[in-house]
């Protein structure tokens, strides 16, 4: 020691022969840092307490993936159980509720170790990334760190490479740089683009540095750090490099080549690259299971991610129209259940934080893009929470703590956001029948299905629905939703998801809009803009006109507004209607409507009632020469419009309720519009119902018996199909819509007990992905 109580040599006592004592230079341990292309040296010191710290990192996060995947299996095995009629599912729904507890206390446990600073606004610390060059493992025995990639968090790594601990001042890690600006290569980095604009890893350059300046230079500097010969830096580093670059080999659709920004770092953190992936070449692709499933390219940084929220199960949702809390339930719509489906890309902090957070929040960019973001202090509605009571009920406006944020493009610098954003909002909805004879419950009886779908771009969308937490209108030939995060999230979830219903989904956003309306019996559904209501009405008659055209999708091409689709059907209904003309156009055009109506009848289910008071009207119209179309003549010339009356009938067989059958006829109209006046529906139902008895026995007049007996005929045709309709107290929630002449719909009269019970949901992934 000398007068500064400073050691002469640093080590621990080896061995004492003849009174020498024998001294040695303390052996640290050696890792690279991709980031800042340094080799870091931990003394021997700091060098237990620091791969302490580094194992709990990667302990922590692994077992938040275990937890995760724990509960996922616990949600699949209570699905599956839940499938089965008459066996109970306490034990399964007991271990979903143990497994979430425990993934929520391994959540918790990762956040307070990631609690200190805040990363781009997303309220996690930054991570340091580190590659161990020495396998520790080779020296067996306890839990090692191995050839794998580690972390610290940034704090502890700023104040032990700064020489400071809470222990006490210790000794400054020593690094040295593989920048090489001083040598003849001139090079100042190992990382380079490629041809194709990729970021790779100039092993060339690289063994250059090394042979040229760096290797000896390490040598010389860490000789009295570390003794080397237990190292071959030229194999480790060399591994490392080669595994990055053949990991951008092949296509991988979100490799935009090598990433080691701090952002690309936690990434890797978070998606358990520490536990899931050796460097070693061919293994670049790390896969997650669990509710939100992931699969990353490790050296990008860049994966895809697929969450089910709040998981596969989904939750039930119900509208309340008032907004006294005290609201009873009974008086709002249940909406059946609901769940997002989300697939998204993993882009530094705000991919890492959609998957490490419990809850999701919608931000918007530049009022062009909506991103999907954790929300670090927000959680899940709890499995209890969703088995039933009033946990998913909401009224429709938006409260202020629920708008969300927008972000600036700082916020994903370096990183690529377009188009990172996909996915649906989907409805467990009731399975068909097998067969329209069909008596039975299916063994299925429920499978999600999209109806509106969730795209990253929503430039012009963004205002739709101002401050009410779920709306629908038409913008652009699309019908939109805006739908609170909140509704799928749980409490405290921000911003609104925006979607639309793109052409291959129409049928689908029929079937869901129908269902609703069934749901209600008929009453006012306000979650629709009443303008987008009418639109949708129109769009179901002339696309039933013309089955030919994708009317639709053409209106998407040209995103036509509601006025426009409006003018459109005004034309339509006078080519259908008018008389005027010298020709039977318009009758062939009737025959053609009716056609179609007998040859598709279940699409007739998806109609509103003013679409089906609309159909009504226009095959009831007919003048002198729909006489002269021999089209409109059977085999018996008594009868006339054969193929109409059956149209008709068969509108008759889709109406589901009596109060729908009401609505159907005071809705008989051209456009739909309300034929009540004063408020006397009743008197509207009677002169329609007779005008509809006096088509359905046109043809039948060579004298008055016939007729009368042709009148007796339709009123009990009209009759008969009124009497079996069901009640407002017959609403058989949980079956799927079926026409009303059918075993189907006259079984089914009471609620469905089995639903959603036995429903599909779905594995969350296929076999054989691996589990870390």
């Amino acid at each position: 020691m000398d007068a500064q109580n400073n050691a002469d040599a640093e080590c621990q006592l080896n061995k004492s022969e003849n009174n020498i004592v024998q001294v040695c230079h303390e052996s640290g341990m050696l890792y690279f840092r991709p980031e800042t292309e340094e080799i870091i040296v931990v003394p021997a010191l700091d060098a237990g307490e620091f791969e302490t710290h580094c194992l709990d990192m990667l302990g922590r996060v692994d077992d938040y993936h275990q937890a995760s995947h724990a509960y996922s299996a616990a949600i699949e095995k209570y699905g599956q159980q839940r499938q089965l009629p008459g066996v109970s599912t306490e034990p399964q729904a007991a271990e979903v509720i143990a497994a979430e507890l425990l993934l929520e206390n391994k959540r918790a446990a990762l956040l307070d170790k990631l609690k200190d600073g805040e990363t781009s606004n997303m309220g996690y610390q930054d991570v340091v990334e580190l590659l161990p060059l020495l396998d520790t493992r080779k020296r067996g025995g306890g839990k090692q760190l191995g050839k794998r990639y580690v972390y610290a968090s940034q704090r502890y790594f700023s104040e032990r490479s700064a020489g400071r601990s809470q222990s006490g001042a210790k000794k400054k890690w020593h690094t040295v740089t593989l920048k090489n600006k001083d040598t003849a290569t001139g090079q100042s980095s190992i990382y380079s683009v490629d041809s194709q604009g990729r970021r790779t890893i100039d092993t060339k350059k690289m063994k250059e540095q090394f042979s040229q300046g760096i290797l000896p230079k390490i040598k010389i500097e860490l000789k009295d750090y570390v003794n080397l010969d237990d190292y071959n830096l030229d194999e480790t580093l060399f591994g490392w490099a080669e595994s990055w670059n053949e990991s951008l080999a092949g296509s991988h659709t979100f490799d935009n080549g090598i990433e080691v920004s701090g952002a690309a770092q936690f990434m890797r953190f978070i998606s358990n690259v520490g536990a899931a992936a050796e460097f070693n070449p061919g293994e670049g692709h790390v896969s997650i299971k669990g509710e939100a499933t992931a699969s990353l390219s490790v050296a990008s940084g860049i994966g895809r991610a697929v969450f089910y929220i709040p998981d596969r199960l989904g939750w039930d949702l119900r509208y309340m129209p008032g907004e006294e809390e005290d609201t009873p339930l009974l008086v709002g719509l249940n909406m059946g259940v609901i769940r997002l489906y989300i697939e998204k890309q993993l882009i530094g902090f705000v991919g890492a934080s959609a998957q490490l957070a419990a809850q999701l929040q919608v931000m918007v960019k530049d009022d062009e893009q909506q991103i999907v973001a954790g929300l670090p202090q927000g959680r899940l509605p709890r499995f209890q929470e969703r088995q039933g009571g009033r946990s998913g009920q909401f009224y429709k406006q938006m409260k202020q703590e629920e708008e969300g944020a927008s972000v600036s493009a700082e916020l994903f610098a370096g990183a690529r956001a377009e188009y990172a954003l996909q996915g649906a909002v989907q409805w467990l909805k009731p399975t068909a029948p097998p067969s329209l004879t069909a008596t039975t419950v299916a063994k299925t009886v429920g499978e999600f299905t999209d109806f509106a779908t969730i795209g990253a771009s929503i430039a012009g969308l963004a205002g739709i629905g101002a401050g009410a937490k779920f709306h629908c209108t038409f913008i652009n030939g699309k019908f939109c939703f805006k739908v609170a995060a909140s509704l799928c999230c749980g409490v405290g979830a921000k911003g609104a998801f925006i979607c639309e219903v793109a052409g291959k989904t129409l049928a689908e956003f029929g079937a869901w809009l129908a269902y609703q309306l069934f749901a209600l019996d008929y009453r006012f559904f306000e979650l629709v803009a009443e303008p987008a209501f009418e639109t949708f009405t129109r769009i179901c008659v002339m696309q039933i006109a013309d089955i030919t055209k994708d009317i639709y999708q053409m209106y998407n091409k040209v995103k036509v507004g509601i006025d426009s689709v409006s003018a459109i059907f005004e034309g339509f209904v006078r080519e259908v209607i008018d008389e005027t003309k010298n020709n039977i156009e318009a009758s062939k055009n009737r025959n053609q409507l009716a056609k179609n109506i007998i040859g598709n009848p279940q699409q007739l289910l998806t109609f509103t009632p003013e679409a089906k008071g609309i159909l009504l009207y226009l095959l009831t119209r007919h003048g002198k020469w729909d006489h002269v179309d021999l089209a409109n003549r059977g085999r018996l010339l008594l009868d006339i419009y054969s193929e109409r009356k059956e149209a008709v009938i068969q509108v008759l067989y889709s109406i589901q309720t009596r109060r729908e059958w009401r609505k159907v006829m005071c809705h008989r109209t051209r456009d739909g519009s309300c034929l009540v006046q004063n408020g006397d529906e009743a008197a509207a139902v009677e002169i329609q119902e007779r005008q509809l008895c006096e088509f359905l026995q046109e043809g039948f007049n060579r004298d008055q018996d016939m007729k009368r007996h042709a009148a007796e005929l339709a009123a009990q045709k009209l009759t008969t199909i009124y009497n079996r309709l069901k009640t407002g107290n017959e609403l058989s929630w949980g079956y799927a819509l079926a026409m009303n002449n059918t075993p189907w719909y006259n079984l089914n009269r009471m609620p469905n007990p089995h639903f959603p019970q036995r429903c599909v949901f779905g594995p969350c992934e296929s076999p054989g992905a691996l589990i870390v």
